[in-house]
């Protein structure tokens, strides 16, 4: 019985050796590699070392010709395989030796383990980064420099490349700073123009047409979309600098009341002056533009004198017929009440360039000059709290204080402020209460 479990013992110690010896020869027998260039599988061979023993020979031939340091410019892959089907290193030669490419021993600057730019040398590689840490670096000596440093991972790496893909140090700045792009859109809002829209993108006009050849920028429309192209750049400089400069301090104005003014009327009593301090301050700044402050110390140069103003307190004569007269000729273009998501506080009447506007009533002028969205306008006071508005004019003929009749011109139909053609936004106030014109003429 012993003797038949010994022999059992045997014979399993006999079969396991028999695996192991046959997966291992398998494993020589089986195992090859896959060569590849450009991702592109050209065959599979017992051994790689040929195909790398041919490779060095071709580069060392090319050195000697040559004089400089010559590799593929498109590396060889070799990927383990186990099979059966394979070809000689003759065969899979053929098929690799009239695909390679060779070229010079260049530096590539990779920025997050992309290849952006490759140049000739090291040194000119290294060159080309320290310009653009200087770019955005400012010679001021109120500047003390902190820290600079790129925001991505960047390195420079030695790799073979053909003499077309070096590129030279000022076109490496510009590809690291606007070699990609991305697009964009902007929805045109109410008082913008293609200028303002290209100022606010910090673009030219010419680029914006450009991304938008179908539209006419003279005749752009609200809630239109515009196509935008903002460069992206590969890198980032971020510069952290301590910075001392001088900034004004604000004068405070304080009124007092004047019984001898109008109510429209402001004279100053005292003028205001600013006053100055010095500040030092961390800034950081991202490729030249501002993006955090952090002031550490303030030191006051000189105090600010506050400004007094007498305000009038005199109420506006009652100079009103009881009546109003309509301010112009023309149709009405948009009423009273809600409008584009607000509210308008008059009418508008549109009437071409230069038509007469007449006052409504007699009364004073309180206001006539430029006033914002308005442009060119006149306001009158009527008495009893009643006063009128007249805007978008291209012309005033009247003065502040001045006394006006009621159906004399005062100005001239216009297109100035926030308007999109000529016409008179009219509009009657009581009592500071925007009232609708309309009410007054039925």
């Amino acid at each position: 019985m012993q003797w038949w479990t010994h022999r059992r013992k045997l014979i399993a110690s006999g079969f396991a050796l028999l695996s192991c010896a046959l997966i291992f020869t398998g494993y020589w027998v089986l195992k090859s590699w896959e060569v590849r260039l450009d991702g592109v599988t050209l065959g599979v061979v017992r051994d790689k070392q040929e195909i790398v023993r041919r490779l060095e020979a071709r580069a060392e031939e090319l050195r000697q010709v040559s004089g400089t340091e010559v590799g593929p410019a498109s590396p060889v892959e070799y990927r383990r395989r186990f099979t059966l089907s394979r070809a000689t290193a003759d065969a899979v030669w053929a098929e690799l030796d009239p695909l390679l490419e060779f070229g010079l021993k260049a530096a590539t600057i990779n920025v997050n383990g992309q290849e952006v730019v490759a140049l000739a040398t090291h040194a000119e590689a290294e060159a080309l980064l320290a310009t653009l840490k200087s770019r955005f670096v400012n010679q001021d000596n109120n500047r003390t420099v902190e820290s600079v440093r790129f925001r991505q991972d960047v390195r420079v790496s030695a790799e073979y490349r053909k003499l077309d893909e070096l590129v030279s140090k000022e076109d490496g700045v510009n590809v690291l700073l606007f070699g990609r792009e991305r697009r964009l859109t902007h929805t045109v809002a109410r008082g913008e123009s293609f200028w303002s829209i290209a100022r606010l993108h910090s673009l030219r006009t010419s680029v914006l047409q450009a991304a938008n050849p179908d539209v006419v920028p003279e005749r752009l429309r609200v809630g239109a979309a515009l196509d935008l192209v903002v460069a992206e750049p590969f890198l980032q400089v971020e510069v952290t600098e301590r910075v001392t400069f001088n900034r004004p301090i604000p004068f405070q104005t304080t009124y007092v009341m004047d019984h001898a003014l109008w109510s429209w009327e402001r004279r100053v009593r005292t003028a205001g002056r600013s006053g100055s301090q010095q500040v030092t301050a961390r800034m950081t700044t991202v490729n030249g533009t501002e993006v955090s402050r952090e002031i550490l110390s303030t030191e006051v140069l000189s105090t600010p004198t506050t400004q007094v103003v007498a305000r009038g307190t005199k109420g506006a004569p009652t100079l009103s017929t009881g009546a109003f007269r309509w301010p112009t000729t023309g149709r009405i273009t948009s009423p009273f009440g809600a409008r584009w998501g607000g509210f308008h506080t008059g009418v508008d009447i549109g009437a071409p360039m230069g038509t007469p506007i007449t006052a409504a009533d007699r009364g004073m002028v309180s206001f006539a000059g430029r006033n914002g969205g308005y442009g060119l306008m006149v306001r009158i006071e009527h008495g009893n709290g009643y006063a009128t508005v007249y805007a978008h004019a291209s012309r005033i003929l009247v003065a502040v204080n001045e006394q006006v009749e009621k159906g004399q011109v005062i100005a001239f139909v216009g297109n100035t402020g926030q308007s999109f053609g000529p016409h008179l936004h009219f509009e009657i106030i009581s009592h500071g209460r925007h009232l609708d014109p309309l009410r007054f003429f039925r």
